[in-house]
């Protein structure tokens, strides 16, 4: 009978604690007052503009832009005052050598990376009650009834965004990623589109039309990217757009309805409400409270 010799599966890198998961929709004058502490933070900028300071140095992150502050470094952030930013905020122990890679380090999110992000957030949602936008959580809430393996599986896809970071600075993985963002080329283009008829109410039909393809390859770009068609994707990104000029209070509700080509100021906030949870006033609100925070 052959014998058969296990072999112990090696970590290159260990996640030993989480702290907290943040994402925030700030205003565009949002300030925070600065720290340190004993574990790393990444911060990545989803939509908009920071500035942020890391000890001596001073760094502007653009949309797609990250940094790692590493622990004991005494860092900050703020907007522009312009520009409402959105901000993933992720906080974890991890004496690893491989954390080494992100000391110092501006760092852009691929494609594979946002979504690895999204992961971890909507992990973390499965797992934990304490909200997202909650700047002061310094202890994690437990749900009482998770979802199951949610916290293994939000420490998997936090270990696998950190070595994609890490491959992704090899020469050939840096062709994988051409190769990849060749691969999306249709959502780029179909992005594009969507943002610059912002303005109008889309059909499938136009999409199809303009990028040259058929419906069951547009819907499975954006099912396999954001998790919905290319419709609900368009309605979303309006919403988006509404909560921005909101944040940087550009425009009042009516004004922004009208912008967006909404029929009436009830449908927009109807599907404002079924989009976000809130009304566009309680939005505002709630930004309000956060800044008097």
């Amino acid at each position: 009978m052959t014998e058969y010799k296990g072999v112990r599966l090696n970590d290159s890198i260990i996640i030993k604690k989480l702290y907290t998961v943040h994402y925030y929709e700030y205003s565009n004058e949002y300030r925070f007052t600065g720290e340190r502490h004993n574990f790393w933070e990444f911060v990545y900028v989803d939509k908009g503009e920071v500035t942020v300071v890391a000890d001596d140095k001073k760094y502007i992150l653009n949309q797609g832009s990250s940094i790692f502050h590493k622990p004991n470094e005494w860092h900050n952030i703020f907007a522009n005052g312009v520009i409402a930013p959105n901000i993933a905020i992720i906080t974890f122990e991890s004496d690893s050598d491989a954390m080494k890679f992100f000391e110092n380090k501006i760092i852009f999110v691929g494609q594979e990376q946002k979504k690895l992000i999204s992961k971890i957030v909507t992990e973390y949602t499965n797992g934990f009650s304490s909200p997202l936008n909650d700047p002061y959580t310094n202890r994690l809430i437990r749900h009482k009834e998770p979802v199951f393996a949610s916290e293994q599986m939000l420490k998997i896809h936090l270990c696998e965004l950190l070595i994609s970071f890490i491959r992704s600075n090899s020469i050939n993985s840096q062709k994988t990623m051409l190769n990849i963002n060749q691969d999306n080329s249709i959502m780029n283009l179909l992005l594009n589109y969507m943002n610059e008829n912002i303005s109008k109410k889309i059909k499938l039909q136009e999409l199809i039309r303009y990028s040259g393809t058929n419906r069951t390859t547009i819907e499975n770009i954006f099912r396999e990217n954001f998790g919905v068609g290319a419709i609900d994707y368009f309605i979303m990104l309006k919403i988006e757009y509404a909560k921005k000029h909101l944040r940087e209070n550009n425009y009042n509700i009516t004004q922004i309805s009208e912008i967006l080509g909404y029929s009436s100021i009830h449908y927009f906030s109807r599907q404002f409400k079924k989009t976000t949870g809130m009304t566009p006033t309680e939005y505002i609100l709630s930004i309000k409270a956060m800044m008097r925070d």
